[in-house]
């Protein structure tokens, strides 16, 4: 008996309903294509193409955050022993004198609005909730069909807190890192981070009892947008469609 992953020919023409003939099946591939990812989108305004391979997840902000700061560091020649360490876990303050500390404290899909994003007095009720298309072009793999390139919206919010063991220390190191943040804003959208700025700084904080273990924070939050761009393909729906239909024989 052959195996299904081998069937080729007048066997798969015979299993597959006539529904499902090459014509029809060509047709209602790009029927579902059409309506899931162009036709109902072709009217919109945000059709742009990114620039250069979109960062999405956290990771890779934190990533490039990280080296936009050892860069920084090494333009400015400051000795190694010196350097700042960046990290996402605050009890890495463990033998430092400094760190930089990183989270995410709110991370919603894309607003669509204009000001500042989160303004409490202007609050927007369209979000990117679903990936929209942002190019369509010819499958280089598949003679015929078509590729759909999408792109979804992520709206963060990223703390970032310089801790040091005194005031004064921590104040200075928040102020470097405003300078670096915005002399690199134009790298990180170059880099695939949409859109970086500066929100606010929060309270100052203080950790530990001890006057030899207290550490000072100054956090500084940034609105950080991210892109996820995928890409559907009309043969991928037409395999999906196909594997589906032959299971459910």
């Amino acid at each position: 008996m052959a195996k299904p992953d081998i069937l080729y020919g007048s066997l798969i023409e015979d299993i597959v309903d006539d529904d499902l003939s090459e014509n029809n099946r060509r047709i209602i591939v790009s029927n579902i294509y059409n309506a899931s990812f162009v036709r109902d989108q072709s009217h919109r305004q945000e059709r742009l193409r990114t620039p250069k391979t979109a960062k999405w997840s956290l990771t890779d902000v934190y990533t490039k955050m990280r080296q936009a700061i050892e860069n920084y560091e090494q333009r400015q020649n400051t000795p190694s022993k010196n350097r700042i360490t960046f990290t996402e876990d605050e009890s890495d303050k463990k033998n430092q004198t400094e760190i930089i500390s990183v989270k995410c404290i709110r991370r919603d899909p894309g607003l669509f609005q204009q000001g500042t994003p989160y303004d409490a007095g202007k609050p927007a009720t369209v979000k990117n909730m679903t990936p929209r298309l942002r190019e369509e072009k010819n499958d280089p793999d598949h003679k015929g069909y078509s590729v759909a390139i999408l792109g979804k919206w992520f709206d963060n919010v990223v703390r970032l807190t310089c801790w040091a063991r005194t005031n004064k220390r921590a104040n200075y190191r928040a102020d470097w890192l405003e300078t670096l943040m915005e002399e690199y804003m134009w790298w990180f959208k170059a880099e695939g981070i949409d859109r970086t700025f500066f929100i606010g700084r929060g309270e100052d904080q203080v950790k530990g009892t001890e006057d030899d273990n207290r550490w000072y924070g100054r956090p500084l939050d940034y609105f950080v947008r991210t892109e996820k761009i995928s890409m559907r393909s009309e043969k991928q729906i037409e395999e999906i469609l196909l594997k589906t239909t032959l299971s459910n024989e």
